[in-house]
């Protein structure tokens, strides 16, 4: 009898984030204590205007056939309008707009939109595992690594990515939280000019998650990018799976030519709860409820990030996402393993990649009281590992 064996482009190792939560479900099942400060899900709900907006469209009959896979008119016409006031870009909600299920469907289905096996895709290092993962190694193509130095801010020497077919690229980051200045915007931006062959994308999943100046677009220097945005993190609302890519019109065609063939659209009400939300955007000033959830997500980075130091390790400070980056030694894994002893549960940095092998990843989306907690047992761990 033949043995299963499924296709070679599944022979990874287990995605990061699935195997942290195995993890975390084996202790909670054996009735241990732990703070997961592993993962990027928010603990605040969302606003009650996009919920109310979600079951305000269940009534309305369009929900319950199937959606287009480019995305509802009228959304895109709110995507349009918020793209312009948020960043002085103006685009065609027509041809320059697609709606996804969610910033990870999309980046991974636009890399198989653009990748033929064995071209070559760029990505940093360390970087979004979906990078490396769905939108290189699942597609057959070969890997090309931009390491991320601390010392230039965690920014890439991009000159390498000439001749790529794709390259990836995402500020605010993550995992590092590292912002993206103007300079490297521009120099981006004309790297994507220049390079007609090569498609930038760039994803800004974090765009609306900033403690200081509001992010800048790369569309702001360059009409020829696709850019990424979710709801997910803007919103508090990782499980609704609804997100949008708007850019260069050729690429975007290709992204919904992809998604005609793999999927059926992303759901009416959910497209509608992204649509409350941008619509109460006042040019660059979010709505009250997301300038609230900034506050307690900044608040907890500087406790956390205020314990971590007290311990001698050298934290990455910035200005942008709830997570905190931290390197701790050579390698990360004794860290790790000891917090898990003491009931904490981070983040490798090498789940990010090679480039992440030694640094650690918390995400502040937990209660304040899990953050104390976290907080004390970092102090009390210190560098005895």
């Amino acid at each position: 009898m033949s043995i299963f064996k499924p296709a070679n482009r599944l022979n990874l190792p287990a995605y990061p984030f699935a195997e942290l939560e195995r993890k975390a479900s084996s202790i909670r099942a054996s009735g241990g204590v732990l703070h997961d400060l592993s993962i990027g899900d928010p603990d605040l709900p969302p606003p009650q205007f996009v919920v109310d907006a979600i079951k305000a469209s269940l009534d309305d009959p369009a929900a319950h056939v199937y959606p287009s896979s480019r995305g509802n008119p009228e959304v895109r016409e709110s995507v349009a309008r918020w793209f312009k006031g948020r960043f002085g870009v103006s685009v065609d909600p027509k041809t320059q707009i697609c709606i996804s299920i969610g910033g990870k469907e999309a980046l991974s289905q636009f890399a198989r939109a653009i990748v033929n096996p064995g071209e070559t895709v760029a990505f940093p290092d360390p970087c979004y595992p979906v990078f490396r993962r769905a939108g290189t190694f699942m597609l057959d193509a070969n890997p090309l690594k931009l390491p991320l130095d601390p010392q230039n801010g965690f920014l890439p020497d991009i000159k390498p990515a000439k001749g790529a077919r794709l390259l990836f690229i995402n500020y605010p980051n993550n995992p590092t939280g590292a912002s993206a200045p103007d300079s490297f915007l521009m120099e981006l931006g004309k790297f994507t000019d220049d390079n007609p062959d090569t498609s930038v994308a760039y994803d800004m999943a974090y765009s609306e998650m900033t403690f200081g100046a509001p992010s800048r677009s790369l569309l702001e220097f360059t009409p020829n990018a696709v850019e990424f945005h979710s709801l997910s993190k803007m919103a508090n609302a990782t499980g609704y799976r609804i997100g949008f890519a708007v850019g260069d019109p050729s690429r975007i065609s290709a992204l919904v030519r992809v998604k005609e063939e793999m999927d059926s659209g992303a759901p009416l009400p959910f497209q509608r709860a992204l649509q409350t939300i941008l619509d109460r955007y006042d040019g660059t000033t979010p709505p009250p409820e997301l300038t609230a959830n900034r506050a307690v997500y900044y608040s907890r980075k500087k406790r956390l990030e205020a314990a971590i130091k007290e311990t001698g390790f050298e934290v990455f400070e910035t200005d942008a996402t709830f997570y905190s980056w931290f390197r701790v030694g050579v390698t990360e894994v004794p860290y790790i393993n000891r917090l898990v002893e003491s009931g904490l549960l981070l983040t490798p940095g090498s789940g990010f990649g090679e480039g992440g092998i030694g640094w650690v990843r918390a995400s502040v989306t937990a209660p304040d009281s899990a953050i104390d907690a976290a907080a004390e047992i970092i102090r009390q761990i210190g560098t005895d590992i």
